[in-house]
């Protein structure tokens, strides 16, 4: 994890942004690996080290930190998500239990068929999708599985 928080640091310096006290304090919650999360749960986060960081800063750092894409960010429903991983994939938010699922996607594959039907050159691509996660679909079955040897 060190070596994340050097690129995290040489990638920002790279940006021309300088490293303060309150994005070195970023950089240390992002090294914890959470998967997803959102400005305030970095917010609650920081202020118990750094009292005097607003809401604002810290949406504002990891603003940042996505523009030169040492995250990632993403809407759903009027909230800004940020991620760790940079790389293509998809994001399914679990309607069962509300967490949000990374799933792997094969660049190349999306890309010639979003070729294919669009004449465009591509920037970035987000992929968001609602359904039930791996977990929640496990127990779903077990639970099925269950009611059905008690039948």
């Amino acid at each position: 994890m060190i070596s994340m928080a050097k690129d995290y640091v040489s990638m920002l310096k790279d940006a021309g942004y300088k490293i303060t006290p309150q994005r070195l304090a970023v950089i240390e919650y992002l090294k914890k690996g959470p998967g997803h999360f959102t400005a305030n749960d970095v917010y609650k986060e920081i202020r118990k080290s750094i009292p005097t960081i607003t809401l604002a800063t810290v949406y504002n750092i990891l603003k940042a930190f996505a523009d030169v894409r040492c995250i990632n960010s993403f809407d759903v429903d009027g909230t800004t998500w940020f991620e760790n991983e940079v790389e293509l994939h998809a994001n399914l938010m679990c309607k069962v239990c509300g967490n949000i699922v990374d799933i792997k996607i094969d660049k190349e594959k999306l890309i010639k068929l979003l070729g294919e039907n669009a004449d465009a050159d591509f920037e970035n691509i987000t992929l968001f999708v609602r359904g039930v996660c791996p977990s929640c679909k496990a127990r779903q079955e077990e639970d099925m599985r269950s009611l059905q040897v008690h039948q």
